[in-house]
């Protein structure tokens, strides 16, 4: 970390990449957006790793430069005439790495006006098989769109990682190319495999891989946000259930840690005018339930294990606030 850091220069205080290898992106070095993006979230978990360690004073230094790097970022490399952070201090070139993992990595506060006009300035990317990545022109990239994704989910803006996902992973899944049942390193914007020809490996179509796990970004995307169960501290020992409902009526998923099953399920019904969630957890721990408005766009009582608990609203959620572990369950209907 103290060698990472030992590259953040002045004046602007950004990182100065010296090392030039990175995924197939063809500029790299320098102020480069994307991996300022990187090391700001590599010092928010090195503050929660150090903060686990007993290492207060560690933790506190490690946020305080990553607060400082954020402002740093968005200082001399957001371009506000456009909506979006460019490649690098010497480009108006605007890449789908650093703007999607701006979202993701909370380097823009995700309630935020600019969030949601970055996500939007990422849809200019998109043709109907996938987001062209403008840092490695007529390529298509699961793995950054993988990104993308969820940085669209952070913000909320479910309908449009959902249509990505149906974009790019369905394309691939129902192509007779394909393998159907797995993902795809990369393609190119005109539906053929030759993804990185020009970038290493040699227009050989043979080189690239359909059973790529680096492109698997929609599983943990749909788990985490769609189905809206993660775990937020150690093994699981606190977790966050959120559902996002988009266009889908019904979700069902989990995990294990070695705390045992996380499981949730949700189903919308009655053309939107009510919702219920289930959910089992592992005894001894706790979490944060938010439960989405209804649908239809209308208030709605909440039924907690069966006892009435609140009210959802048309233009916002509800928390139940910290649950303790076992098995629960949640009926939202119409008011």
């Amino acid at each position: 970390m103290d060698y990472v850091y030992g590259k953040v220069l002045q004046p602007l205080g950004l990182l100065n990449v010296t090392g030039l290898r990175d995924w197939a992106r063809q500029a790299t070095g320098g102020n480069s957006t994307e991996p300022n993006m990187i090391l700001y979230r590599t010092l928010v978990t090195g503050a929660d790793l150090a903060t686990w360690a007993g290492n207060s004073s560690l933790a506190s230094t490690y946020s305080s430069r990553a607060t400082t790097l954020a402002s740093n970022i968005i200082t001399h490399l957001y371009d506000s005439s456009y909506g979006a952070f460019n490649d690098n201090t010497t480009t108006t070139l605007h890449p789908q790495d650093a703007n999607s993992l701006a979202l993701l990595f909370g380097v823009v506060s995700n309630t935020s006006t600019m969030a949601q006009s970055i996500s939007e300035r990422l849809t200019d990317n998109w043709t109907p098989i996938g987001a062209e990545a403008p840092e490695l022109p007529n390529n298509i990239s699961p793995f950054i769109s993988g990104f993308e994704i969820q940085g669209h989910l952070i913000i909320g803006q479910t309908d449009r990682a959902l249509e990505l996902i149906r974009r790019s992973w369905g394309w691939y899944l129902n192509n007779a190319n394909g393998t159907e049942s797995t993902v795809i390193e990369g393609y190119l914007t005109n539906g053929s495999f030759g993804y990185r020809n020009y970038r290493g490996y040699a227009y050989d179509t043979a080189y690239v891989s359909h059973s790529h796990g680096w492109s698997s970004g929609p599983t943990s995307a749909l788990t985490n946000y769609i189905l809206g169960l993660s775990i937020t501290g150690r093994i699981g020992s606190t977790w966050r259930l959120a559902p996002q409902f988009g266009d889908l009526t019904s979700v069902q998923g989990g995990f294990v840690t070695s705390l045992g099953r996380f499981q949730a399920s949700w189903n919308v019904t009655d053309g939107g005018d009510a919702y219920s969630v289930s959910w089992t957890v592992p005894a001894g721990t706790t979490g944060d339930v938010e439960l989405p408005s209804l649908p239809a766009g209308c208030a709605g009582s909440v039924i907690y294990n069966g006892r009435g608990r609140g009210k959802v609203y048309a233009k916002g959620g509800f928390k139940l606030g910290r649950v303790a572990g076992g098995r629960h369950n949640v009926h939202v209907k119409r008011s």
